[in-house]
């Protein structure tokens, strides 16, 4: 018998809190997230609640905006999961890390070296960051074009995985009677020259417990979309509705289709901007709050730059003006999947103050742990989503709430597991191992 699905949930940790104005809130420590304890001691919490992963975001540049928000994404995140690896034992550590300004041996052997730390909870979330402040801390005077980036990108995970499969799980024999550390047979070295890069040698690290490191992508652009059919395990799609990621979902599976792929389905984890309270009059009183402590403004400017309009358009109460959107002009030059879904949350009829507080094109969701659960379901049971990636609006009062409140309902209800069955993170997303062969 085919076993029951089960939902998926992922935690993506931003600083203090995906709100702005979290760090203001009177329970919270502001500097909290510059120690590695703040992430243990959260990644533990998750655990507990049988999370799939803890995931770490990364735009690595020091905003202009420093001044009045700290930054949200400040560690590296490979070295924060590390550290978080040794004080946790079943969930997975999924870091981001863009192929537009490392190189791929470099990637290689810092995630490999992640998952053998972790016993194989490893996974790399493949981004191509095109933020011009990035691009300068990395001495790039120019943003490359799309097109260049996923071409940089396509090969930087080709040479990742060659890297990765240098070692068969059973190369290293370490027989101190026949002096024989390793198999030669069963070792694969690279000699690889492409448009991009130049790689010769191997992996210096043997294959972990899942094999490699699980695959993740977020990208939604057509690009993207081709990218993770080709590599990806499982993607975090920005979708601020449910028919925005069935839609998704479908050209997923179109595309890998096409490209006559015949590993699993790509998995579809939606991001969830969560504001989580006991009822859902709480929960409202909360984000008036936080917006209060928070600079909306701020919000309400990156909306209308996504859009292309003039911010004064934009009433908090009411529904954007689509009628001054110029969609095809801003597709060109922007997310495609931010402004479809962005798009799709303002014909649904949601106002201003309701979109923003999703963030980049996520699906916001605020009130009680009912309404949580009961929307989760409502998206699984479509057949097209198989869990989410959660961002609290502030972590420490949100995360304690839905591990006690929201996930025993979600186990009552058959949807999510009540123990974990492995201890990869390749197992708790229901992934074989990859083969190895020369």
């Amino acid at each position: 018998m085919t076993p029951p699905r089960r939902l998926h949930l992922g935690i993506n940790v931003t600083g203090v809190g995906g709100h702005n104005g979290a760090w203001r809130r009177p329970t919270v420590d502001p500097t909290s997230s510059y120690s590695v304890e703040f992430f243990s001691r959260t990644a533990r919490l998750a655990e507990r609640g049988l999370f799939d992963a803890f995931f770490l975001a990364d735009v690595p540049r020091l905003a202009g905006d420093y001044a009045t928000q700290p930054p949200g994404q400040s560690f590296d995140p490979v070295t924060v999961l590390g550290a978080v690896a040794r004080d946790t034992e079943r969930i997975g550590l999924v870091a981001t890390v863009s192929t537009t300004w490392h190189h791929p041996y470099e990637l290689a052997r810092a995630f490999l070296t992640l998952d053998r730390i972790s016993h194989g909870r490893a996974g790399w979330n493949i981004v191509t960051n095109h933020t011009p402040e990035v691009g300068l801390s990395h001495g790039l005077d120019r943003m490359p074009e799309k097109a260049e980036r996923y071409a940089r990108a396509d090969e930087f995970v080709d040479v990742v995985l060659r890297l990765w499969q240098t070692w068969a799980p059973d190369a290293v024999v370490a027989d101190k009677d026949t002096g024989v550390f390793a198999d030669p047979t069963r070792v694969r070295t690279v000699d690889f020259t492409g448009a991009h890069f130049a790689v010769q040698g191997g992996s210096t690290v043997p294959s972990s417990p899942q094999g490699h490191p699980v695959l993740v992508q977020a990208g939604a652009s057509p690009e993207g979309i081709e990218l993770a059919t080709r590599y990806a395990d499982a993607v975090f799609a920005a979708t601020s509705e449910v028919t925005v990621a069935s839609d998704y979902a479908a050209k997923l599976r179109a595309a890998a289709t096409r490209a006559g792929r015949r590993r699993p389905p790509v998995l579809v984890l939606p991001g969830v901007a969560l504001g989580l309270a006991s009822t859902d009059a709480e929960a409202v009183r909360r984000r008036e709050e936080l917006d209060a402590l928070g600079d909306i403004t701020k919000k309400v400017a990156f909306l209308a730059g996504r859009l292309g309009i003039d911010p004064e358009l934009l009433e908090l109460d009411e529904p954007v003006p689509l009628r001054h959107v110029d969609v095809e002009a801003q597709a060109r030059s922007n997310s495609e999947g931010f402004l479809l879904s962005t798009l799709a949350a303002a014909r649904s009829g949601r106002t201003v103050r309701e979109i923003i507080a999703g963030g980049a094109g996520h699906h916001s969701l605020i009130g009680s742990p009912v309404k949580v659960a009961d929307t989760f379901e409502t998206w699984f049971k479509t057949g097209d989503i198989d869990g989410f990636n959660l961002m609290f609006d502030v972590v420490d009062e949100g995360l304690p709430l839905f591990v006690a409140e929201v996930v025993p309902r979600l186990q009552e209800r058959g949807l999510f597991r009540t123990e974990y069955e492995g201890t990869t993170l390749r197992s708790h997303l229901g992934l074989r191992n990859p083969e190895w062969s020369l």
